[in-house]
């Protein structure tokens, strides 16, 4: 085999496998790119808005409060590294399982005469080139605009250019290479059934810690300037942030005469070169196990004796037809085994999550233990105790609710459902399976959440009433979402775009507030007006409205003469391609003209 024979395999190696991150298997055709251009973009509009802020800001700061400025540029600087960093974090975590190979690639390329050496370089090349694009498309325009805006003059500029361009391009090499060394060491230490596992904790954590560290980016900045003021390399700041070891770099580079940014950037480039070695030492040396481990590994598995006696409980009591049963146990198994539905409901989680501690956090840092009073108890600090326990099994109830009914439009296997198609399933049916897995998802956990934190702090009686408040406002945001929602889960044609998210988005968060917010104030005031008394009055009131839009629904659905297969298109998007593959366009339109044998006219 002539060397240039090796090269060319070895280029071709990585295009495709930089090609497959921008079409995983764990996201619908035509999605996977949109979404990762959509994350990018999400964190580099903040990036192009912060230098036109900054040009006044500096230019005031520089005039009237010269003693401010190194603060100022710490705290904008310490925000690019945190966006940077953590845009190529959430791409990395995402794309989780198509990081090393997996079964397919063992299947597809070992029988080929193509050799271990130029296998395992093309992936690496192709990863590689999927952390340096993401690296060009984050800090290109802001390693430019930044400096501009910020420098005093025109000699300051290309230092600072060079070191806003280096220093968070190794930020993000940094992150996205120490998740691939944390994936490559568990599979080659625990499997690849281990490292499916731990994905779904790793997605929601990074999101967790993405969001918080966004939402308290205030309290970043203040940890770390103070650190750095101190000038102390055993401070714990310093020492193990990683935040605070990439600012010293950025500043040695920009020029700062303070000590103690040499040994930061001493730790920020040793933490990025490690994170680079420790990688490409697994693929040089563990790529022949990365195979074996892929071919190797069992089918995932979730039953245990505990999910087994609920489900027998659930069969018997709550879902007793054997079709709503099936289409209940397809959703439910298909958002905890399937890879890309529970990867997607790991991030929706996660955003709950970081809510949740946003609420509560402040609650504590303010009024310390007041935070845990009862509701029903005066504040000692204010007139009515805290919301933010209050909002907790809302804000998880609306985490759940719109994840699990983004997932439901989302295919898991679309040659796969001839099952559903050729079975005699009725709208009725299907309709009602639907709601009560639903139900059983959003519902149970918040009921189940309310009542165990709400009896751990403020007692049975209080406990149970808030559980049962929560409850019928989780089961009304059920009847909301499914108010417009048609067939089986899971097996229609994905629509991109259909919740009209970039236009309604004021809506939507309104609404998020309304049921969160306003909701838990409303109980809390009713708690002190009249007592637990109007509290369930008030949840009655939310069962009724519950129970009116499930009669309205279950009108509609009896309009419908069959169960819905194909992507459902308003007339006025049928030929909006640029927003759909090919196939789904071409399945909205036949979805479309066929549309008169699907409801009665």
């Amino acid at each position: 085999m002539t060397p240039l024979r090796t090269k060319d395999q070895v280029r071709t190696i990585a295009r495709a496998t930089f090609d497959g991150f921008l079409q995983s298997d764990l996201v619908p055709q035509g999605m996977q790119a949109p979404a990762l251009i959509w994350v990018a973009a999400f964190f580099v509009a903040p990036a192009l808005f912060m230098p036109v802020q900054a040009i006044n800001k500096y230019m005031t700061i520089r005039r009237f409060f010269p003693d401010r400025l190194e603060a100022t540029f710490w705290n904008d600087r310490i925000v690019y590294l945190m966006m940077s960093a953590g845009a190529v974090g959430v791409v990395s975590v995402v794309l989780w399982d198509t990081l090393f190979p997996a079964r397919r690639d063992a299947f597809v390329l070992t029988p080929l005469p193509v050799p271990l050496s130029a296998q395992m370089l093309g992936r690496l090349v192709g990863l590689s080139a999927l952390c340096l694009a993401f690296v060009v498309a984050l800090n290109a325009l802001p390693a430019v605009l930044f400096p501009i805006a910020a420098s005093g003059t025109f000699a300051e500029m290309p230092k600072a250019m060079i070191a806003h361009a280096f220093t968070t391009s190794a930020a993000d090499v940094f992150v996205f290479f120490s998740v691939t060394s944390l994936q490559g060491l568990v599979i080659l230490g625990l499997g690849r059934r281990t490292s499916s596992r731990i994905a779904s904790f790793a997605q929601a954590g990074s999101v967790l810690v993405l969001l918080i560290g966004l939402l308290f980016a205030g309290g970043v900045q203040q940890l770390t300037r103070a650190a750095l003021e101190r000038g102390d390399m055993a401070d714990p700041i310093l020492r193990f942030f990683p935040a605070a070891w990439f600012l010293g770099l950025y500043e040695w580079i920009a020029g700062n005469p303070r000590g103690i940014m040499a040994p930061l950037a001493i730790r920020a480039v040793v933490a990025t070169v490690l994170a680079l070695a420790i990688t490409a030492a697994i693929y040089a040396f563990g790529y022949k196990r990365l195979l074996a481990r892929a071919v190797e590994t069992p089918q995932r598995s979730t039953r245990s004796w505990l999910s087994t006696g609920v489900s027998r409980v659930v069969r018997t009591l709550f879902i007793r037809h054997p079709q709503e049963q099936a289409i209940a146990a397809f959703l439910l198994r298909a958002i905890s085994r399937s890879g890309r539905h529970s990867m997607l409901m790991s991030i929706y989680i996660g955003v709950g999550l970081a809510l949740m501690v946003t609420i509560v956090l402040p609650d504590f840092l303010r009024f310390g233990n007041g935070a845990l009073a009862s509701p029903l108890a005066p504040s000692p600090r204010r007139g009515s105790p805290p919301l933010g326990l209050l909002m907790l099994p809302l804000i998880l109830s609306a985490a759940l609710g719109v994840g699990a009914r983004i997932l439901m439009t989302i295919p898991a296997e679309m040659g796969a459902r001839w099952i559903f198609l050729v079975s005699s399933l009725t709208p009725r049916r299907v309709d009602a399976a639907t709601h009560k897995a639903l139900v059983l998802l959003v519902v149970s956990p918040v009921v189940v959440t309310a009542l165990l934190l709400a009896g751990w702090l403020w007692g049975a009686t209080v406990s149970l009433v808030h559980a049962a408040y929560c409850g019928s406002l989780a089961l009304l945001l059920c009847e909301v979402l499914l108010l417009t929602y048609r067939g089986v889960p899971l097996t229609r044609p994905y629509v991109p775009g259909a919740s009209k998210f970039h236009m309604l988005w004021a809506v939507y968060l309104s609404g998020f507030l309304t049921y969160t917010f306003t909701t838990a104030r409303l109980e809390r005031d009713l708690l002190a007006i009249g007592g637990p008394r109007y509290v369930l009055n008030a949840a009655v009131i939310f069962v009724a409205m519950a129970a009116g839009l499930w009669i309205w629904r279950k009108i509609k659905v009896r309009e419908l003469l069959d169960v819905p297969f194909e992507a459902d298109m308003p007339a006025d998007q049928m030929f909006q391609g640029f927003n759909l593959s090919e196939i789904e366009a071409a399945q909205a339109v036949a979805s479309h003209a066929n549309g008169e044998t699907t409801r009665r006219v």
